[in-house]
């Protein structure tokens, strides 16, 4: 008789469901398997801080490249608090775009619920995990600074 052993493994519901996928040709964001469209501005926004650019200055001269340096706080100002807003008119946490005071934004994926993962053998459920997204975000974002670094070379 042929028969293989059967060892256990860890299957996840999708762990980036909760990570914003932004679409770069339409202007969709995609959090918490919810999609909505977003402007242009909160998709450079959304881009620069998956990318670890978080300081005010920085994003202002990405997000507005196109004013050269001729924007007022008022405009970073308002495009926070508007995404913000956003975020929650998708029931996603407000705090998920966090001030951090004199430096600039940062997007916080800890106040996003747990992400489920089942550990399963053969057909069976054996066990419920949780896997804190924030994990998950960290090791992604250290991944994008690791090629961003190989394609600048």
């Amino acid at each position: 008789m042929n028969t293989k052993p059967i060892v256990p493994s860890l299957l996840l519901n999708n762990p980036f469901d909760n990570f914003p996928m932004v679409e770069c040709l339409g202007n969709e964001m995609k959090i918490s398997s919810q999609s909505f469209e977003v402007t242009e501005k909160h998709k450079r926004l959304v881009i620069c801080l998956l990318n670890d650019i978080t300081l005010k200055n920085d994003i202002i001269n990405i997000v507005w490249y196109e004013q050269a340096g001729m924007v007022s706080d008022n405009n970073y100002h308002q495009l926070i608090h508007k995404f913000r807003n956003l975020l929650s008119e998708h029931q996603l946490p407000k705090t998920m775009l966090k001030t951090i005071p004199r430096h600039g934004v940062m997007l916080d994926f800890s106040v996003l619920p747990p992400v489920q993962a089942r550990e399963i053998s053969g057909n069976a459920l054996l066990i419920k995990k949780s896997i804190t997204f924030s994990a998950i975000a960290s090791l992604f974002t250290a991944t994008l600074a690791m090629i961003s670094k190989t394609i600048n070379r």
